[in-house]
C-alpha cells in the first residue's frame, strides 16, 4: 500500500529533491565522515552513542540531499569480506553503527572503543518518535503484509502525529522493483525503513536511494516482526549484557546455528588478523 500525494500543499514541496525520477546510478562515495570511527575489519563504525546518532541523522536530513545508514553485527562484517557489493555499501554509507555487541568488544580489543551499541531497532523507534516530533513523513517497506501493517498501527497508536506516507510489504519480484521505488518516489516520504534481512535491504537501499527521493533510509532487519508483535525481543537483561544473539539461537537454533557459531568464529579470525596485522606495523 502507498500514500499517494498530488500536488498542493500535501505535495512535494523540499527545493532540495530533484524534479522527477532518475535511473539509479552506482552509489557514490560518501563525504568525509563528520564523527570519530572504530575501524572493524576495514569498516568505519560511527563512535557514536544513540542520541549522538539522532542528532547526526537529523543533521544530514535537514541539510537536504539523500543519505543512508547501515548496522552492522558479527555476521554482516564477515559477510562484507565475501561480498565486494555488501562491503561497497556499507563504506559509502553515511553511517554505520554496531548492531551487534560482539563489534562493540573487538573495538574495545582494539584499542577504539566505541561508546555504546547502537542497533538497528532501537535506532528505528528512536527516529520514529523524532519523525513524528519534527513533521517528517515516512514509509515502511519490507516483511509480511501483518508485520509491516502491524508496525504502522503500532506506531500510528503510539504516536498520533506521525505521517505514514505508505508501506509495502517485501515479498516482490525484481521487476517490481523500479515501480515501488517510483511508488516511493509518489508518496514525498522524507524518510524510509527497509526491513528485507541482509544483505538485501542495504543493497535495496543503496540502488534505489535516488529513484525514491527520500532524504533518509535505514535498513533494519527484522525490527518490523518485533515492532508488530509477532516476535519477542531478548529480555532486557539480554539486551544490556550483550547476549541477545544467544536468546535468538535459543529459539532458532537450526535456522541459526552457522550464523552465530561458524560466524562468530570467522569474525573472531577476523579481528584476530587485524590485531596481528596493527602488531606488525608498530
Amino acid at each position: 500500500m502507498t500514500g499517494r500525494r498530488g500536488d498542493g500543499e500535501t505535495g512535494r514541496k523540499s527545493p532540495d529533491r530533484p524534479v522527477a525520477p532518475s535511473p539509479s546510478p552506482p552509489v557514490s562515495p560518501s563525504p568525509r565522515l563528520p564523527f570519530s570511527c572504530s575501524l572493524i575489519s576495514d569498516i568505519p563504525v560511527a563512535n557514536l552513542t544513540e542520541d549522538e546518532a539522532v542528532v547526526a541523522i537529523d543533521k544530514m536530513i535537514s541539510e537536504g540531499g539523500s543519505h543512508y545508514a547501515a548496522v552492522v553485527n558479527a555476521a554482516k562484517i564477515v559477510a562484507a569480506t565475501r561480498d565486494d557489493r555488501l562491503k561497497q555499501v556499507l563504506l559509502e554509507a553515511d553511517m554505520v553503527t554496531a548492531d551487534g555487541m560482539s563489534v562493540v568488544w573487538a573495538s574495545r580489543l582494539l584499542g577504539q572503543p566505541l561508546k555504546q551499541r547502537v542497533t538497528g531497532i532501537d535506532l528505528f523507534e528512536r527516529l520514529i518518535g523524532h519523525a513524528a516530533r519534527r513533521g517528517w513523513s515516512v514509509y515502511f517497506l519490507g516483511a509480511r503484509d501483518e508485520s509491516v501493517r502491524g508496525t504502522v498501527e503500532r506506531f500510528k497508536s503510539e504516536h498520533p502525529a506521525l505521517k505514514v506516507a505508505g508501506y509495502h510489504n517485501g515479498f516482490f519480484a525484481a521487476s517490481e522493483t523500479v515501480a515501488i521505488a517510483e511508488a516511493i518516489w509518489e508518496s514525498a516520504a522524507d524518510l524510509l525503513f527497509v526491513a528485507m534481512g541482509s544483505p538485501a535491504q542495504e543493497k535495496w537501499i543503496a540502488s534505489q536511494l535516488a529513484r525514491t527521493g527520500v532524504r533518509f533510509a535505514l535498513g533494519v532487519g527484522g525490527s518490523f516482526d518485533h515492532i508488530s508483535g509477532l516476535a519477542v525481543r531478548a529480555p532486557q537483561w539480554m539486551q544490556r549484557a550483550g547476549l541477545e544473539w544467544l536468546y535468538r539461537f535459543a529459539h532458532e537454533p537450526l535456522r541459526l546455528w552457522k550464523r552465530y557459531l561458524i560466524g562468530n568464529l570467522a569474525f573472531v579470525w577476523l579481528i584476530a588478523k587485524q590485531l596481528a596485522s596493527r602488531s606488525r606495523l608498530r
